[in-house]
């Protein structure tokens, strides 16, 4: 393994000075490939903190265009890309933040199909999506794969955070909403920027924690918060006898 140049060293020089790093772990981040599904409020956040964390490849995926209403949250982009592809403003920024590091673009809604030809690649998958049937494809191919799971969830003043790896029986999304719908977009229900925020940074702590192997990741449990009162929780999540992608007697 090559040792950091002086370069690398004063790049990541204040993570390095934790405990729990040195440059053999930045190296592992290095040799690291991440999917980010969804580069709106959460994932133009997340994507920018693992970016800057030197996470080797980056593997970005939108369908999306920059609109103006959503500069107040989505940090990755200007006005002056209003109309433009998401994908390709989030690696012209995040290129330019950290040249060092691979990012490949997917400016598509991928399917299922899609999902598990390429989550075999990847040692972690970020939902930051905004629809129902989008997550559910996600939680069912990070299933049958085994990939890691980090997914958010932001609207109004709520906000979830989950961790998943639901091959080891600890249940997966399709259990906790077995019925699910889409819910009101943030333009219908209202948003602030930095509950969004909020959840994305907390998304990108708990997949660098993943990718170096340190600390405590609460794999199977829904953390849950209201920025207007500030109050925060969180349950275990239960694996539903009856679920079609992740039931023990399916």
């Amino acid at each position: 393994m090559s040792e950091l140049i002086p370069a690398q060293q004063l790049r990541y020089s204040a993570q390095l000075l934790l405990p729990e790093m040195d440059e053999r772990q930045q190296q592992r981040l290095f040799a690291s490939k991440v999917l980010i599904i969804g580069l709106g409020g959460l994932g133009s956040v997340v994507a920018s903190y693992l970016a800057g964390a030197g996470v080797g490849q980056l593997l970005l995926a939108d369908d999306d265009r920059v609109s103006l209403s959503n500069l107040p949250r989505q940090l990755l982009y200007s006005s002056a890309e209003v109309g433009l592809h998401k994908v390709d403003c989030a690696k012209a920024r995040l290129t330019a933040q950290n040249p060092e590091i691979a990012i490949s673009t997917l400016p598509k809604r991928l399917t299922l199909a899609e999902l598990q030809v390429l989550l075999p690649e990847v040692d972690l998958v970020l939902d930051c999506t905004d629809n129902a049937s989008s997550r559910l494809a996600i939680n069912q191919a990070c299933y049958t794969q085994q990939v890691p799971l980090i997914s958010g969830a932001a609207t109004g003043w709520q906000g979830q955070l989950l961790a998943l790896k639901p091959w080891l029986g600890q249940g997966c999304y399709q259990c906790l909403y077995p019925d699910w719908q889409d819910s009101p977009s943030c333009l219908q229900s209202g948003i602030l920027g930095p509950l969004v925020g909020m959840v994305a940074c907390q998304q990108a702590l708990l997949a660098l924690q993943y990718l170096l192997n340190i600390g405590v990741i609460p794999f199977g449990h829904l953390r849950y918060f209201d920025g207007l009162q500030g109050t925060s929780g969180q349950l275990q999540l239960q694996q539903d006898p009856d679920c079609p992608v992740c039931a023990l007697n399916e």
